[in-house]
């Protein structure tokens, strides 16, 4: 197992090389780093169930990408979007519905979803709001 972590951080090491080699070496972004996410959704009107989830997003010169759930399988979350200098970001939250009692409109299981999220950074922290239908809240701290 050891031997399996260190050649995958031999990877990762190698390919934040080529990254930096890739955008010219550029400076990192001020809000590059790994950052924790918690999205709180209350009940909604249309009887779905409050939740929350905890995940971490990397951001790698200013480009924010996280995942929740295993990628394209129900209940599944991906959040992206760019962090701008002001830190100012329009994210967008796409996933797949898992159908349960938290899912909006009673979405069947695997219905694919979308919305925005209007969200501010700063060094430390950061906020954000989905800007349609239900009224969900992230907090974002870096680590």
């Amino acid at each position: 197992m050891h031997a399996r972590l260190s050649t995958r951080l031999v990877r990762y090491a190698v390919f934040a090389a080529g990254l930096a080699c890739a955008t010219g070496a550029s400076a990192a972004g001020a809000y590059d780093g790994v950052w924790n996410v918690t999205l709180t959704c209350p009940a909604a009107r249309d009887g779905a169930k409050a939740y929350t989830v905890h995940f971490p997003v990397l951001v790698g010169d200013s480009v924010l990408h996280g995942d929740h759930g295993e990628p394209n399988a129900a209940g599944w979350l991906a959040l992206d979007g760019r962090i701008e200098p002001d830190g100012s970001a329009t994210l967008v939250a796409q996933g797949i519905s898992n159908a349960d009692a938290r899912a909006a409109r009673r979405a069947r299981k695997g219905t694919p979803y979308s919305y925005e999220v209007s969200a501010h950074f700063d060094a430390t922290s950061g906020s954000g709001s989905r800007t349609t239908a239900r009224r969900c809240h992230l907090v974002f701290v870096r680590t």
